[in-house]
């Protein structure tokens, strides 16, 4: 399973993706592959420096969505996304839904999904997550992007050293064309470029990033701190809630349910 399948940046706007270290080594592993393949692999690995706990930081990106040309009724939008991440959460605010991650000191990870607009916070606990057989990888949340798509890119150039190395990748994913400009050193993406033919062109690019995040920026947690907590495992009961179904609407666009829950 893919921060669930391939992180779908186009179709979401960015809900985290997830991959596990089991995933990844299967894929390296046991896919029938050559020497040269493996060879690759390892290169690849090398290459994007991948870090089980990478450091603590905050980041601001500025994301641009073009609709497909069949879709150029719908006019282009404009956001900025804060991802921030620590030893004990990974979050993602973008505008009206927020989404963190929270890990405990036993490794259990619990995740919730608050709805700005409606003033509601979804709880799913570890066990939840367990029942609907969400796996979800630290490393893969942490670096914003699957590693497992980073994986299945072709690094096609190498700029800097140091602190500044970056790494262009280039590839297809899930029928899209993906860029990624890669930073091996902040283990995140500096930008990310999704082209489909049904939903456009999806633009990401990291614009500041600190240790810290600035006191003018969003800070996860804080806006939502008094709004009405539901719990996802209630589901079943609350079918005819607004943000049962919108939540329910996410769940299945990333694989963690089936569109027929309730029948």
């Amino acid at each position: 399973m893919h921060f669930l399948a391939p992180l779908r940046l186009a179709i979401l706007g960015l809900t985290l993706a997830v991959s596990t270290h089991g995933e990844c080594q299967t894929h390296e592993t046991t896919g029938k592959a050559s020497g040269k393949s493996s060879n690759h692999g390892a290169a690849q690995l090398a290459a994007l420096q991948l870090r089980a706990d990478p450091a603590p930081l905050s980041a601001r990106y500025a994301v641009t969505i073009t609709p497909a040309v069949k879709a150029k009724a719908t006019p282009v939008r404009q956001q900025d996304w804060y991802f921030s991440r620590s030893a004990e959460q990974v979050a993602l605010l973008k505008g009206n839904i927020d989404e963190a991650w929270h890990r405990d000191q036993g490794g259990n990870l619990r995740f919730e999904r608050i709805f700005h607009e409606d003033q509601r916070t979804v709880d799913y606990s570890a066990g939840e997550l367990k029942t609907l057989n969400v796996r979800a990888d630290w490393t893969a949340l942490s670096s914003f992007l699957d590693p497992l798509e980073l994986m299945s890119l072709a690094v096609k150039s190498r700029s800097g050293r140091g602190p500044a190395e970056q790494l262009h990748l280039v590839g297809r994913s899930a029928g899209e064309v993906v860029s990624v400009d890669w930073l091996p050193a902040l283990q995140l993406p500096s930008r990310v470029v999704r082209t489909s033919r049904a939903h456009g062109i999806t633009r990401i690019e990291l614009k500041e990033h600190a240790t810290n995040a600035p006191s003018n920026w969003p800070k996860p947690g804080v806006r939502s701190a008094d709004y009405l907590h539901m719990d996802a495992s209630d589901f079943g009961d609350m079918d005819y809630e607004t943000v049962v179904k919108k939540s329910e609407a996410l769940d299945i666009r990333l694989g963690w349910r089936t569109a027929h829950g309730h029948d």
